[in-house]
């Protein structure tokens, strides 16, 4: 059984949310601005989420067991139906109880399933700031395939830094996935494999 599971979000999310987008440790893994953000407007832009999903589709992530509780929160953005591609928003695991390495995965395996197989889409991208060697390791470990590097792209912490861009083929992902790859040990162990690669990095 996976530990974890998406629904769509409901109006008192904006409480966690909140929480931890004004969390300053949690806001440097991602690869956005930080600024802070009042409860008021959260509790908008959460029911603004619930009802305009036509093209962003946000969704909580939430412990499969008996307490249900929401632990993060991932979206999918700029949806376009015809030429069917997505852009990956980003995966926030703001429970710091949750982030284990088997959450994590199965959070994003579970993540670009629903993109390919639900939402049909052809590729899906999304970038992470170079110096994320998390986000670069789990972006290999599910073979996204690097497309390239945008220069200065993000003002962050007072300096801006270069992003890379991560690409996957619908043809790829179904690849993979039927030959077993998105196993949750496979990819626990390809990740251990490339912490290793990238430690001294």
């Amino acid at each position: 059984m996976k530990s974890i599971f998406f629904r769509a979000f409901e109006e008192d999310d904006y409480i966690l949310i909140n929480k931890w987008r004004n969390d300053t440790q949690i806001q440097s893994l991602t690869g956005g601005n930080f600024r802070y953000v009042s409860s008021q407007m959260e509790k908008e832009w959460v029911k603004d989420k619930m009802f305009n999903n036509t093209k962003n589709i946000y969704l909580a992530i939430c412990l499969n067991d008996e307490s249900r509780k929401m632990v993060g929160y991932c979206s999918i953005n700029d949806i376009d139906y015809i030429n069917r591609t997505a852009c990956q928003g980003g995966l926030v695991l703001g429970d710091s109880d949750a982030c284990d390495g088997t959450t994590w995965v199965e959070a994003v395996t579970g993540f670009i399933d629903y993109e390919f197989s639900q939402l049909n889409m052809n590729r899906v991208y999304g970038n992470s700031l170079v110096e994320h060697k998390l986000t670069r390791i789990m972006c290999e470990a599910s073979f996204q395939q690097h497309e390239g590097i945008g220069r200065q792209a993000v003002y962050k912490n007072g300096t801006y830094h270069d992003i890379y861009f991560w690409g996957l083929l619908r043809e790829d992902y179904f690849r993979h996935k039927e030959a077993g790859d998105y196993d949750t040990d496979k990819m626990v162990k390809r990740i251990v494999e490339l912490r290793k690669k990238y430690k001294n990095e």
